[in-house]
């Protein structure tokens, strides 16, 4: 089964390079294309009035630009400059001529018998202005931390979804992921941290705003309507949006027409495929079984039963006859389940020899997906206009009844000057969509995947007389559907104000409403139960029972009404003195609510509905009703002195429903500063090298609302089962009024920045550095114990907590273009985070949970010296018999052998708090320690090539319990891994990386030690492009504007140290490091939300992709 697997990546292979090489292809035609020279003929008497013209096109240091375009505005008559920046050509007197080149801003000049244009740099001009909090600034003048993403590299020509898994390494300290695997997930973003606070609720995201106004998810927003990205990371930078920025602040700016331009269509697609990066591979039925032989032999016992199948010596034999047989079959030919061959029954027990891949036979090899854009953009010199279009489809990986995501997406936005001094806007966003997939009956995909993975190479995957065999398949294959849909509607209507010179006031309303509805068809399945241990021939008409025989429906709404009113006046005094001044206020409202149906017994399982079942209805849980408000007054002062000195300074009075009555209003200051020290006389002696440099600092602090619900009431609980029976009924009880602190208050989150900019060598090379520290005080954390006569025991939180995140990040780019025209780009990206509670009340200090002076993301456990030898090293050591490697509690050679770091003669954990941890000690992070990027480009000729790599460079990671790195020594009757095989201690192999085989193993699964530590750093190639436009010549005869093609791919290459041990997981799902991971939460048990790199979620893809895009 490997082997086909190994077969079908050379043919993914074989895929990636016909791909390429047709795109080479196309590129080479419409190069050959581009060299045929422009030859319309024209009337004679047109000719007469023609002037011949020579244009000489350099770039801002003189240096002759090779292969741009001069054309004549409005016709299809142009050229291309030669080796020496020359194009010569006869337009019409007083004609407009168009000089554009790839990286460069396209001019619009006059036509002269002789004349020299300068084409300055795109990233000049992307660099001058930066969005911020309600306005503008250049990015020379600022003083706070602020991240401009350049949405060409980040987006574009990319296969992604959302936007957020395209800002993965892009800007450093923003870091992405997500909850599920899978198709239609929303990404997590985290901004200069992973926790900011103990007591939020929300994950301490930063506030994303498109047009500055919130959006509840960054999947709702299509990337094509994107036209500027902003960071926002300090305090000083975010606080004018108030408490919602406690934590940062992505800034969205959607397209816009322009004025005095002619109506634009653009049509672009992006046609994708993906495989999974890696898929496990697993032994052979007969290697598979004999390892949990040897594991059972451990404790005693001869053979192995699980569920309905059963493993002894005769067993493994006939695996391999069976292997050595039927091996070479494709399960289409060997069919069905045959009794005698495939399983047999013997003494009144169960054996399976067939050997299946559930990987391959249930999986595709390529999953597609789509996206198609759709614009229409243009002006007037009083009227803008953008209105747009999106659509998005996404399938499964499963070959049967798999998932589907479909997405649409309108946006459309109008500007009009009525008046010299008052214009008014209006914008529409609008977005559907809906995620298809089979009905979950038990944790839905999460299930999937970790049984397909679970269950060893023998278990049964075909019929049996027409009857599947319980397993994860069979309850996907015969699920009903469930359906999530997400409508989001948006309407924003504003004007602006220019009543005097310098002075503009704005007003804003928006309104938005976002209703998901859920509806869930349940039914049964049935099979023969695998899951019954005596029989599993037993047929099972319903595996669940009766409780997922039902028809579920959910709906919640959430309604928001916002209004912002802002004035912005600014001011040039003798030309040295900048001042810029702002006020505003803001304030809405939001309502929320919920419902949810559930009724029992369908009539149809066909015609799953509400008013189509007859059994008991149920309204669960998620019915609800809140709502919340906020309003706050702000202002913002930037004062400059000949742009050299800066100053900041930002004030917001921020009010929310959040706070009990007479605490509900809070002030929150922050200033900046920074010193252009490129500006003085005394540093002249450092030009041309050094073009311009900054150093900047912040401080400021916002207020934090997100806390705990009714965190500031004191509520009692509702049970209806009091366990008191009056006339034959259940009493239901109300509880003893939970503890609130009258003095409990805002949290206050507070940021240091400190930095500075700089660009050498004509700003061809840029350098950016931060410093920071965040600290949110008056954390709400637990109080003093309470006395038990005071009538309860929790402790009541107060605003005592304190924890501390410290970092850097480092931006260095470079950019230059060459005479020959050929551009070449590099950026290179480097953050560093740790976060530690300063402050926190834990009088027993236990080391799993919180306390003064833990460094989040810390994992406690044991240092190991390796494996003992043998007895005699075993006696000779400390006691280990709390580090359970068998079930018997029995130490042998080739056991893990533990550091008795205490010296007591015992390996043991003592109380597992900080002053009383045994053996214990803090082994390792799990979250990254550093995270890097790295992105090169060029372009040439309308070529353009750039790859970007992604990568964390240091994280530790212990598999858990229910990873697939340690097969069977989670369970025996797991499926063995191949990499384990000759990898396992043995008398004759004492060398070996992992111990002696035994199931239950806890001295590995769920002891953490330094042996098995695993470091998760890694680097991947997360984006390859190759495009090309074709020349403006040949564009403009086809009346077009402009045509771009080009193949991108994504996830193509990673490397770890991991990898020195296996492959079978993608180190990119590691907890912490990736977008495109999966969180873990194994508080549940086997029903945890699984992951954290452990193999057992929807699987990490890769996926190359063909794109076009063309403006008429």
């Amino acid at each position: 089964m490997n082997e086909d697997r190994k077969k079908r990546g050379l043919a993914n292979g074989k895929f990636f390079t016909a791909v390429a090489i047709c795109a080479l292809f196309l590129g080479s035609g419409n190069v050959m294309a581009a060299q045929t020279a422009s030859n319309d003929s024209q009337g004679v008497q047109e000719q007469m009035q023609s002037i011949s013209v020579t244009v000489t096109v350099v770039d801002t240091k003189g240096e002759p630009i090779i292969g741009a375009n001069v054309i004549e505005k409005g016709t299809t008559n142009g050229g291309i400059t030669d080796l020496d920046g020359v194009s010569k050509l006869n337009v019409k007197p007083g004609a407009i001529l168009q000089v554009s080149f790839v990286g460069y801003t396209t001019q619009e000049v006059k036509a002269t018998s002789v004349m020299k244009v300068v084409l300055k740099d795109d990233t000049e001009l992307l660099d001058e202005v930066v969005v911020v909090g309600y306005g503008a600034q250049k990015k020379v003048n600022l003083t706070g931390a602020v991240a401009n993403v350049d949405v060409q590299e980040a987006i574009a020509s990319r296969p992604v979804t959302d936007i957020a898994k395209a800002l993965q390494g892009i800007t450093p300290g923003l870091s992405i992921t997500t909850n599920v695997g899978g198709i239609g997930v929303d990404s997590n973003i985290k901004l200069r941290g992973a926790t900011g606070s103990l007591s939020a609720t929300e994950g301490t995201s930063p506030l994303i705003l498109v047009d500055n106004v919130e959006v509840p998810s960054l999947s709702l927003v299509n990337p094509d309507d994107i036209a500027s990205i902003s960071v926002l990371k300090d305090a000083a930078s975010a606080s004018i949006y108030g408490t919602r920025a406690a934590w940062g602040v992505v800034l969205i700016t959607t397209k816009t027409g322009k004025k005095n331009d002619k109506p634009r269509v653009t049509y672009s697609n992006n046609f994708s495929w993906s495989t999974p990066t890696v898929m496990p591979q697993v032994a052979k039925t007969y290697e598979g079984a004999q390892a949990m032989l040897l594991a059972a032999n451990r404790s005693g016992a001869s053979t192995v039963s699980s569920i309905g199948y059963n493993v002894d010596e005769i067993a493994v034999q006939k695996m391999k006859e069976w292997y050595n047989t039927y091996g070479g079959m494709s399960q289409s030919e060997l069919g069905e389940m045959q009794l005698g061959r495939d399983f047999e029954e013997r003494g009144g027990k169960y054996y399976f020899y067939r050997q299946f891949d559930p990987l391959d036979m249930f999986m595709k090899d390529w999953t597609p997906q789509q996206k198609h854009n759709l614009s229409v953009s243009g002006g007037s010199d009083k009227t803008t206009y953008n209105i747009s279009l999106g659509y998005l489809n996404q399938q499964g990986i499963l070959k049967v009844n798999t998932d589907e995501y479909d997405r649409y997406n309108f946006n459309a936005n109008v500007n009009t000057q009525i008046r010299d001094w008052w214009s008014v806007r209006a914008n529409v966003m609008f977005s559907r969509s809906t995620k298809s997939e089979p009905y979950q009956y038990t944790s839905g995909y999460t299930d999937v995947w970790y049984y397909l993975l679970r269950w060893p190479s023998f278990y049964p995957y075909a019929d049996y007389q027409g009857i599947p065999f319980r397993s994860a398949m069979t309850e996907i294959a015969q699920a009903n559907r469930e359906s999530l849909t997400n409508n989001f509607t948006r309407v924003n209507l504003g004007t602006t104000i220019n009543p005097i010179k310098d002075l503009a006031i704005n007003f804003d309303y928006t309104f938005a409403l976002l209703n998901d509805y859920q509806k869930r068809n349940g039914g049964e399945v049935g099979g023969w139960d695998m899951f019954n241990s005596s029989n599993p021939l037993t047929y099972n008409s319903s595996f669940y029972g009766a409780t997922h025989n039902r028809v579920v429906e959910r709906s919640r709404y959430t309604m928001s009404n916002t209004f912002k009113a802002y004035a912005t006046y600014e001011k040039s005094f003798v030309q040295k003195h900048n001042l810029k001044v702002m006020v505003g206020m803001d304030a809405e409202t939001r309502e929320k609510l919920g419902h949810s149906s559930d009724r029992r017994t369908l009539v149809n399982f066909d015609k799953p509905e509400i008013n189509l079942a007859i059994g008991d209805q149920y309204v669960d849980g998620t019915t609800y009703h809140n709502d919340f408000a906020a309003a706050g007054f702000f202002g913002r002062i930037n004062y400059d002195y000949m742009g050299k000195y800066l100053l900041e300074v930002n004030a917001r009075y921020d009010g929310s429903s959040k706070f009990p009555s007479g605490d509900q209003w809070a002030l929150f200051p922050s200033v900046s500063a920074g010193w252009r020290l490129s500006e003085e006389t005394f540093m002249k002696w450092a030009k041309p090298v050094l073009s311009d440099f900054k150093v900047r600092g912040s401080w400021g602090t916002i207020g934090n609302q997100d806390v705990a619900a009714n965190s500031f009431l004191s509520v009692m609980s509702v049970n209806k089962s009091s366990g008191w029976v009056i006339d034959g009924k259940q009493v239901p009880y109300i509880g003893i009024p939970s503890v609130v602190s009258p003095s409990l208050t805002w949290e206050r989150v507070t940021t240091i920045d400190l930095g500075f900019d700089a660009r050498f060598f004509n700003n061809e090379l840029g350098v950016s550095f931060d410093w920071y520290q965040r600290t949110t005080s008056d954390m709400h954390s637990p109080g003093e114990t309470l006395p038990s006569t005071f009538g309860s025991t929790t402790m009541p939180k107060v605003n005592s907590g304190e924890l501390q995140g410290r970092g850097f990040e480092l931006s260095i780019d470079y950019n230059k273009r060459f005479a020959c025209g050929l551009g070449l780009t590099a950026r290179a990206t480097l953050s560093k985070i740790r976060e530690k509670i300063t402050k926190y009340n834990n009088p027993n200090k236990n080391i799993y949970g919180n306390y003064e002076g833990k460094i989040i993301g810390e994992i406690w456990g044991y240092v190991t010296e390796g494996l003992f030898k043998d007895q005699a090293d075993i006696d000779s050591h400390a006691d280990q018999t709390l580090i359970q490697s068998s079930s018997k509690r029995i130490t042998y050679p080739g056991d893990v052998k533990i550091k008795d770091l205490n010296g007591d003669h015992v390996i043991d954990y003592g109380n597992n708090t900080v002053d009383d941890h045994g053996d214990k000690t803090v082994i390792g992070n799990a979250l990254p320690r550093y995270a890097y990027s790295i992105n090169l480009s060029g372009d040439w000729n309308n070529f353009f090539l750039s790859a970007f790599f992604q990568g964390v460079g240091k994280q530790d990671w212990y598999p858990s319990s229910e990873c697939i790195f340690w097969g069977q020594y989670n369970r025996p009757y797991n499926n063995m891994p191949t990499w384990h095989q000759g990898n396992y201690w043995t008398e004759d192999n004492t060398d070996a990386y992992l111990p002696r085989y035994a199931g239950y193993n806890a001295s590995l699964k769920s002891t953490p030690q330094t042996r098995y530590l695993q470091n998760v750093a890694y680097i991947r190639l997360k984006n390859l492009q190759f495009g090309y436009t074709l020349p403006q010549p040949i564009v403009s005869k086809a009346k077009l504007q402009n045509v771009r093609v080009y193949i991108s791919a994504e996830n193509l290459w990673c490397w770890s140290p991991l990898y020195k041990h296996t492959r079978d997981l993608d180190v990119t799902n590691i907890y912490g490091s990736d977008p495109d991971l999966t969180d873990a939460d194994m508080s549940s048990g086997l029903n945890g939300n699984r992951g954290s790199g452990d193999g057992n979620s929807y699987p990490q893809m890769k996926s190359v992709s063909l794109g076009l895009s063309v403006t008429f």
